[in-house]
């Protein structure tokens, strides 16, 4: 059973239990996902991981959209009923996105067989299932964690992890042997288990208020600085994160992107599992904190202990960076370890500053959040097209 929410000051509640809590399953997650590298990797191309991440890297920018970024906003109303109403709002325009994207599949995947990536335009009509799993996820650990309900969620990201790794074990063993196709499924299905096990708890959880929610139309007016701001800047930031995986595959081959793809993961998903445990944590607090006086020395805390958890990690991948690679992933895989040492400190960054943005919404500031958002697009864009057209 989850503990229930206390009263005391959110600058003065620890963020230790809670964290390690979400740390628990992300932890599990982490160790299956590494644990099943060097088994995928020689079981699966660089060209079929190169597929996955395109593919992950649409779904992505298609998850930012989901529900315009109204979702945002579930955390803050102290009334349980405005809450429903945000999140029923949520699930209409996340339906609606999934349906349009459905719709656009069609002429989406004769463009792209056209531009010769006849291989990433077979899984485009899975981009609106996909969407919707992902975003139908995302609201229900949003929804838990207005209960705080850490242990849930932390459960719910070891599943998922334990789902996509068997999935894609299975599918690359012989006599199946999936290629992209085990890749892609593994992911979808990891998907799909974590929703429907937040699911099953939710209906287990007590409903709340019992007032009507306010309408769709004053909700949507109510919160409409999260579409009209934090959803440029969001899809800015995903931008920033997902358009090397598309221009990569633009400029060069499903196969640098797919060494590429593995040196992302490698930081990635350690950085992000813990970042993205203290962010939702950050989160919880950091929206109660804003009321009193303690939010300047809660976002101070959360990020000395983000720096002190991922510098270290980061700096030895630097050193070993391409002979780790090839002990672990097999020699094939080499040049991803040099792609490794030069995306390192870029992840780094990025992993501390995550949790923090979450400050924008949390002070309803998202014109400064689009601000820094549309510079570091411009930033990362402009490099990332001038070494594309050098070949570099």
């Amino acid at each position: 059973m989850e503990p229930a929410p206390t009263s005391t000051s959110p600058s003065d509640r620890p963020l230790r239990g809670p964290v390690l809590t979400l740390l628990s399953g992300s932890s599990i997650a982490l160790a299956l996902s590494y644990l099943a590298q060097p088994l995928l990797t020689r079981l699966y191309t660089p060209e079929a991981f190169g597929v996955l991440d395109a593919f992950v890297a649409l779904a992505s920018l298609l998850f930012v959209l989901g529900t315009l970024r109204y979702e945002d906003a579930l955390l803050l109303p102290h009334d349980e009923a405005e809450a429903r109403g945000l999140l029923r709002l949520s699930v209409y325009i996340l339906l609606g996105i999934g349906l349009l994207c459905l719709a656009l599949s069609l002429p989406g995947r004769l463009l792209l067989a056209r531009a010769g990536e006849a291989a990433l335009a077979d899984w485009l009509p899975w981009l609106g299932p996909a969407l919707l799993l992902m975003g139908g996820g995302r609201l229900a650990e949003l929804w838990l964690m207005r209960r705080e309900a850490f242990r849930t969620l932390s459960a719910g990201t070891a599943l998922r992890a334990a789902t996509t790794t068997t999935l894609r074990l299975a599918a690359g063993l012989p006599p199946l042997q999936a290629g992209a196709a085990g890749l892609i499924g593994g992911f979808l299905g990891g998907h799909l288990s974590a929703l429907l096990f937040y699911g099953w708890r939710l209906r287990r959880t007590p409903s709340g208020a019992s007032d009507p929610p306010p309408s769709p139309t004053a909700l949507a007016r109510r919160y409409r600085r999260f579409p009209l701001f934090t959803l440029p800047a969001a899809l800015l930031n995903a931008l920033s994160m997902r358009l090397p995986f598309l221009l990569l595959l633009a400029f060069f081959d499903a196969r640098v992107l797919g060494f590429f793809g593995r040196a992302f993961m490698v930081l990635s998903v350690p950085l992000g599992l813990v970042g993205g445990a203290t962010g939702q944590v950050f989160f919880v607090r950091a929206a109660e904190a804003r009321h009193g006086d303690g939010l300047a020395a809660l976002t101070l805390r959360v990020y000395r202990r983000l720096l002190q958890v991922g510098l270290y990690p980061v700096l030895l991948l630097m050193l070993l960076g391409p002979d780790l690679f090839a002990f672990v992933f097999g020699q094939p895989w080499h040049t991803a370890g040099r792609y490794a040492i030069w995306i390192a400190p870029w992840l780094l960054l990025a992993a501390l500053a995550s949790p923090l943005s979450r400050l924008f919404d949390v002070l309803e500031r998202q014109r400064a959040d689009l601000a820094t958002s549309v510079l570091l697009f411009l930033l990362q864009t402009g490099a990332l097209v001038v070494g594309g057209l050098q070949g570099r």
